[in-house]
């Protein structure tokens, strides 16, 4: 049955709690509390293999009405906004949700270490600037720690500091609802800035509750039918991150699952303990970007391998990034023997303003896959490739939602494109955030996009081209990161792909492929990041010249353009996002400014 009714949200059937409607997250996390009082719902792992703290629902619900009660005595306005700044564990839940019971704004950002001038501390301040919080909270141990950032920092050295896990718990008894609403903004979810400054998302409890059940539908599955739960979920995603929110706190107590949390970084360092986790819940579910599975891929070796067992990994949801053909072949081939099936690969779609998932599904038949003819996409039209050469293969990023709008509309006319032709994707369903925090012009441009053939419904402009096959959704790229040489359209990871695998001294992840105006001419710029042993798997010496030329004959020979320059540059010079996107825009501009270094290769 439908978790979304025509008169708000309802718990799954089988969830226990009060099968009402749901307005708010509150709503939500008290239903669950009264329902199941002393499931542990949240466990935490803090070396990646052994439970170092958990938290029961009543202990959940308890500690966020005394972070609330705490809150409310040090603001005075109501819906202030608040920074949560935390390290990895179970203190983030409980402050995410003493922010919502007391009425306040939660504002998630990464957690400081009292280090100035680096890409975190940087991103904290801007998203600082533009959310204007009146809160800091965080840990005492890490409020100690970051307290010279804190302190000398403009924008937040005012802000009032609160150690959440310090607060008495007895203050919970004091503890009364406040005034919200299923309109009123839940939280803020800044983006991840791929594409420029972060931007603050604002999120309404009909938004995130949506969602929820948005999600919940599309990854059904037989075992439903059967009337088994859903299974327990592990995630190594940071809170920060509207990926990490849902999958480590809110899905959880939506779908009545348990969840195992590991750090971010155990994961980075030791991939292996993701799989681990899986391995031991046995029936389980779990969530990562592409680069994850690939990480896995090629860092567990084969004799680890051999100590798990992944037969029971229900759903491998990808998103939050592009999905990779190849990724998918490597992992599922990697970990066939230890019994994963990749008819439990779960490509999924989405983005921060549509609260988090917009497609994804159906869980259990494995991601749809099409080779298609590269000439005519470059050309925005959909053609099936008749041999492997000159072609691209995309992957389907599931099924729309029946009770969401999502469609391709051709950017020069603004109506829908053809069935097949690639368009910008628009979304519409209540899952659509309201808009951008004080920033109306990038609110109108993204959130207010029409439809001549739909007058009145407003649709989320989400920047992605793609298209819409026998169901399910493909996407081909960003729309401004498309790079147009000669009239014909390219798509920058399709470059990218070329050159990673056009040397071995080229990283894998490590290239960058931008189109600059001389102003006469679009030209191309290859920037390459080469390893830290420039001949790669060989011990063979390599010259600067030698892997530029090679990148700029498999360029041309896969995409038919010239390149116009080679940089090769030092192993983790490329920026990322915090989530380990590619930032494009600002690769242009470093290139531009001259400030990239170039790799010393004799």
């Amino acid at each position: 049955m439908r978790t979304v009714h025509q008169h708000g949200v309802r718990l799954p059937e089988g969830v226990a709690g009060e099968h009402g409607a749901l307005s708010t997250l509150i709503d939500l996390c008290r239903t669950r509390a009264a329902a199941e009082p002393d499931r542990k719902n949240f466990v935490f792992l803090g070396d990646g293999v052994e439970e170092s703290d958990s938290l029961t629902l009543a202990e959940l619900d308890c500690y966020a009405r005394a972070i609330a009660v705490t809150l409310r005595k040090r603001v005075s306005t109501a819906r202030a906004r608040a920074l949560l700044s935390y390290p990895p564990g179970l203190d983030f839940h409980a402050a995410f949700l003493g922010c919502v019971y007391a009425g306040l704004i939660p504002v998630p950002v990464a957690p400081l270490d009292g280090t100035r001038g680096n890409a975190k501390w940087t991103r904290v301040q801007s998203i600082a600037a533009s959310s204007e919080p009146s809160l800091f909270l965080s840990t005492g141990p890490m409020l100690a720690a970051a307290d010279p950032v804190l302190t000398d920092t403009d924008g937040l050295a005012r802000l009032n500091r609160v150690a959440t896990d310090e607060v008495c718990l007895d203050l919970a008894q004091q503890w009364t609802p406040p005034v919200v609403t299923a309109e009123m903004v839940a939280y803020l979810q800044y983006s991840s800035g791929s594409t420029g400054l972060p931007k603050g998302v604002a999120i309404t409890h009909r938004n995130v509750l949506h969602n929820l059940s948005l999600i919940y539908d599309s990854t059904r599955r037989p075992a439903d039918d059967a009337g088994l739960p859903r299974p327990s979920s592990v995630s190594w995603l940071p809170p920060q991150h509207n990926m990490g929110l849902i999958c480590n706190v809110l899905d959880p107590l939506f779908c009545g699952r348990d969840v195992t949390l590991l750090p971010t970084m155990t994961f980075v360092q030791r991939p292996l303990t993701w799989l681990r986790a899986i391995s031991q819940l046995g029936r389980a579910d779990s969530c990562a970007p592409n680069f994850a599975y690939d990480l896995c891929a090629r860092r567990v070796t084969e004799a680890q391998r051999r100590e798990l067992d992944l037969s029971r990994w229900e759903m491998a949801l990808v998103g939050g990034e592009p999905v990779r053909p190849d990724t998918l072949d490597r992992f599922s081939a990697a970990f066939a023997e230890a019994g994963f099936r990749r008819d439990a690969l779960c490509p999924g779609y989405g983005l921060a303003e549509a609260t988090v998932m917009v497609t994804a599904g159906p869980v259990g038949q494995g991601p749809e896959i099409l080779r298609l003819d590269s000439a005519a996409l470059a050309a925005g039209k959909v053609r099936t490739a008749a041999s492997t050469q000159d072609s691209r293969e995309l992957v389907g990023c599931g099924r729309t939602h029946p009770l969401s709008t999502v469609v391709a509309v051709d950017p020069a006319t603004g109506k829908p494109s053809g069935e097949d032709e690639v368009g910008e994707i628009f979304v519409s369903d209540p899952s659509v955030a309201t808009g951008y925090l004080n920033a109306p012009q990038e609110s109108a441009a993204t959130f207010m996009g029409t439809l001549p053939d739909q007058p009145g419904e407003r649709f989320l402009r989400t920047g992605d081209l793609g298209f819409l096959h026998n169901g399910q959704l493909f996407i081909t790229g960003r729309a401004k990161d498309v790079i147009i040489i000669a009239g014909a359209n390219h798509y920058p990871q399709d470059i990218e792909a070329t050159v990673e695998a056009s040397h071995p001294a080229v990283r894998e992840f490590g290239a960058c492929a931008v189109s600059v105006d001389d102003g006469a001419h679009e030209r191309l710029i290859v920037l390459a990041e080469t390893t830290a042993a420039a001949g790669g798997e060989t011990d063979e010496p390599v010259t600067a010249q030698e892997i530029k030329r090679v990148i700029r004959r498999a360029v041309h020979a896969g995409h038919r353009v010239q390149v116009h320059d080679v940089v090769l540059l030092k192993p983790g010079t490329l920026p990322l996002t915090t989530t380990g996107k590619l930032q494009r825009r600002d690769s242009r501009d470093q290139y531009l400014g001259g400030s990239f270094e170039a790799a010393l290769i004799e």
